[in-house]
This record gives C-alpha cells, structure tokens and sequence, in this order.
C-alpha cells in the first residue's frame, strides 16, 4: 500500500508542477531556434532582415492542438499553457505505463 500512495502523490505533484511550472516556460528561441535564427535580425519574434536558415522554415507540418506550449483552441493563453502541461503529463504517463506494462506481460509470458 505504501508504493501505492508514493505513486499516487508523485502523480499529483508532478501534475500540479506541469500545470504550475508551465507557466514560467520561456518565449525566447531555444538553442536549436537561436543557431537557425544566426545571421537574422528578429523583432518581437519576427524576421525582418538579413540571412538565416530559419527563413526556409514554413508552418508546422503537423500543427495540432498542442503547438507552442499552449492550447490553440483557448483564448486564455494561462489556462491553455496550464492544461498543455497538465496533458503533456498525462499522456507521457499514460504511454509510458502502457509500454512497461507491455514489456511486464512479456516477461511473464516467458517464465510461465
């Protein structure tokens, strides 16, 4: 029973820090955006000038609800980076426990 609940407030914790802590997610280019954006002048997160291999980027391919650590379908950009987080982390669980319940079964299987 004590796994249980160390499971259970390791869960809520970890929820109530992605609905949190994704609030304070930057809006400034991450490592990978700032060496595509090298040789480009930005402002307010826009080209304006120069050469950059980030000018050949289009839209993302995929887009999706998700996009931008936001919601696309909310107006409140709050509430949508909370639930982004929130989600994230249920689905990451989620599959998560779904692969490793995968591999327990399999084993299973074999010593039996």
């Amino acid at each position: 029973m004590k796994t249980k609940r160390l499971w259970t407030t390791g869960v809520v914790v970890t929820l109530i820090l992605a609905g949190f802590v994704s609030l304070f997610a930057s809006a400034s280019p991450d490592g990978l955006e700032s060496v595509l954006l090298t040789g480009c002048e930005t402002t307010d997160g826009e080209i304006t000038g120069g050469t950059c291999v980030l000018q050949a980027a289009g839209d993302h391919e995929i887009g999706g609800a998700f996009a931008d650590y936001g919601i696309s379908f909310l107006d409140n950009e709050i509430l949508g980076a909370s639930l982004a987080g929130i989600i994230g982390v249920i689905l990451t669980l989620a599959v998560a426990t779904g692969f490793f319940w995968l591999l327990a079964r399999g084993k299973k299987k074999e010593h039996a």
